[in-house]
């Protein structure tokens, strides 16, 4: 199987492309001939992701009474929801449009971000729930997947018109009365914003979106790595001052032993003013990795720059 962008050549079943992270053809569709994305997996992965994050901060929420979180009404400028008193929701994780729609994943760094940690919504409404969960009932319209690993966590979807709002959290009760409470004000802005490139959203309004670089190189970094076994996974890239402000996306595998760790997200992200990208890991690891292939793209998901770091499979601060 060959990449329709740079042409390398891939295992078949691939779904990303070993050299510069583009989807890959799934092949002909049976009925009209024409190739197709496999749209459900490419969402699986982000949703994944959140998951991995939230199920393991999950375990330590507690001493509260579900669904007692006091709520007030936020503006999300595209659409409104009630949300924990004192909720910041920012955008952290994107897939782009690749012909089909889009993907905003948001997190909440607020008073309740335990409870009610991530806010997730797709053009593809009914898009298929990750493996990490499993369907634990229904109320309406709403449907409630919990942790399979029998841990605090919950996944709660409802479909408003033709999206997919999804709520990722510990307590239930407050996200369905969350859910409940969706309005979109914006249609024709929030299919803007979640069919391209991340978006801010928070309480507060939109920054106007900084330049993006037409070219980059990566001067070199650190990546750092926890002692247990959940830490994840942090990198600092030095793409350099002259690029300070500027808008990317960063992509890194890690992988141990020739085993992939991780799926690779796309992280929207800016260049701090010291010319460095910080950029977490997605996944909670099992194993450190030995490799790492970091690829920066502008934010229309074209290709600037990739590199390949060796790294020593332990815990600590590993520059490169």
């Amino acid at each position: 199987m060959y990449c329709p962008e740079c042409g390398e050549e891939n295992t078949d079943g691939a779904k990303f492309c070993k050299s510069c992270g583009a989807p890959l053809e799934s092949g002909p569709d049976p009925v009209s001939g024409q190739k197709t994305y496999d749209k459900n997996k490419i969402i699986i992965i982000a949703l994944i992701a959140v998951i991995a994050i939230l199920a393991v901060g999950a375990i330590f929420a507690g001493g509260f009474l579900k669904g007692n979180v006091p709520l007030e009404t936020m503006d999300f400028e595209v659409f409104k929801m009630d949300v924990p008193v004192g909720s910041e929701f920012v955008t952290t994780n994107t897939i782009p449009n690749y012909g089909f729609g889009g993907f905003i994943g948001m997190s909440n760094s607020g008073k309740y971000s335990k409870e009610v940690g991530s806010l997730l919504i797709s053009t593809i409404a009914g898009s298929s729930h990750p493996d990490a969960v499993k369907l634990d009932r229904t109320e309406g319209d709403i449907k409630i997947f919990k942790d399979t690993e029998g841990r605090d966590a919950y996944y709660i979807t409802r479909e408003v018109d033709d999206y997919e709002f999804v709520l990722i959290g510990s307590d239930d009760k407050t996200m369905i009365k969350m859910l409940k409470t969706v309005k979109i004000t914006d249609e024709d802005e929030l299919a803007s914003q979640s069919s391209s490139e991340s978006s801010s959203s928070s309480s507060a309004s939109s920054a106007p979106a900084s330049s993006t670089p037409s070219s980059i190189s990566i001067l070199g970094g650190s990546f750092s790595t926890g002692s247990a076994d959940a830490d994840k996974t942090y990198a600092r890239i030095n793409v350099g001052t002259a690029h300070a402000g500027e808008d990317v996306i960063v992509q890194i595998f890690y992988s141990r032993d020739g085993n992939s760790l991780n799926n690779g997200n796309m992280v929207p992200a800016t260049v701090h003013s010291d010319g460095y990208l910080e950029i977490a890991s997605a996944d909670a690891y099992k194993y450190y990795p030995d490799y790492a292939t970091i690829k920066i793209y502008d934010s229309n998901s074209h290709l600037l720059t990739t590199q390949s770091v060796s790294l020593s499979p332990s815990a600590g601060t590993q520059t490169f």
